[in-house]
């Protein structure tokens, strides 16, 4: 059991840099197409867009058909920006990316000088055209402040459409549960990016703190090739990154058999007791460029 907590802990540190871990399902896009207001497409506009937490830029120019794109960029809230002489610079701001997520974001420039700015508020929800995919987003938040027993955060699997619990031997703490009819090891756990199957069983082999957990999304069905392992879900979760401000947290997790009610055939309840101890902090090792992470259960 020491061994386990220990491999956990171990696993739940993240050293990030301004590039992250080189695995396609740990990143999102974005990409647009920029035009002027008579449609006409625009060429060479310098696009930068900038990651809020950390301060890290990507840029790059819009091709002859006013196509940008950013194909690989950590998951969390962003800034672009749209340069070009005569046009106002135009500013997107409210940009919420989430694993595996394609942003589109069309520009129409105006008319002006670059030093004159235009500042929209971009629209975090939007219908997906660009992915078969059917899944769902679990953030972080919702990880914490959801009740779970014995602090599985796999088990939130069972608030997505089409996840049902088992009766077998590997349903339930283990984590698997059966999506769409597939058995309970035909899912596939990642976090961040790397496998974490048991080779034996086909169940998750390694939870992360529910603290360090940044978000998980789960892809139900039509899985994309960079997944193609099983037949089930695929459950993919990112460990929370270091950012610009430092920041953290510590928790007590406690039970005891004096909250708990006996069963009707019981005179008293079952003894129980339990403390859970932990903790998080993160924060930047070089100002926008290299961060870290590290939590402890």
């Amino acid at each position: 059991m020491r061994q386990r907590l220990i491999l956990i802990s171990i696993f739940a540190i993240a050293l990030v840099s301004a590039t992250p871990a080189n695995a396609d399902n740990l990143y999102a896009s974005i990409r647009g197409t920029i035009t002027d207001p008579t449609g006409a497409l625009v060429n060479g506009a310098k696009i930068t867009t900038t990651n809020v937490a950390t301060g890290v830029t990507y840029t790059t120019t819009s091709d002859s058909s006013g196509i940008f794109s950013f194909p690989q960029v950590a998951i969390g809230d962003y800034q672009v920006r749209v340069e070009q002489t005569g046009f106002k610079t135009y500013q997107a701001s409210g940009i919420h990316l989430d694993l595996n997520q394609i942003y589109n974001l069309d520009v129409k420039l105006t008319v002006g000088a670059v030093s004159e700015e235009l500042t929209v508020e971009a629209n975090p929800i939007q219908v997906q055209q660009t992915d078969m995919q059917l899944g769902t987003t679990v953030e972080g938040q919702q990880i914490v402040d959801i009740p779970l027993n014995g602090r599985n955060w796999t088990a939130l699997q069972q608030l997505q459409p089409g996840v049902v619990g088992t009766s077998d031997r590997f349903g339930g703490p283990n984590g698997a549960y059966s999506g769409n009819g597939a058995e309970t090891q035909q899912n596939s756990f990642l976090i961040n990016g790397v496998d974490s199957n048991d080779a034996a069983l086909n169940t998750v082999l390694l939870v992360p703190s529910p603290d360090a957990i940044g978000e998980f999304r789960m892809v139900a069905s039509t899985i994309n090739p960079e997944f193609g392992r099983n037949s089930g879900s695929i459950i993919n979760a990112a460990i929370k990154n270091g950012t610009n401000q430092f920041h953290g947290s510590a928790f007590e997790f406690y039970r005891d058999t004096f909250l708990d009610a006996k069963s009707y055939f019981e005179s008293a309840p079952t003894p129980f007791h339990q403390n859970e101890y932990g903790g998080t902090v993160g924060g930047p090792i070089l100002k926008d460029k290299s961060f870290f992470f590290f939590s402890y259960q």
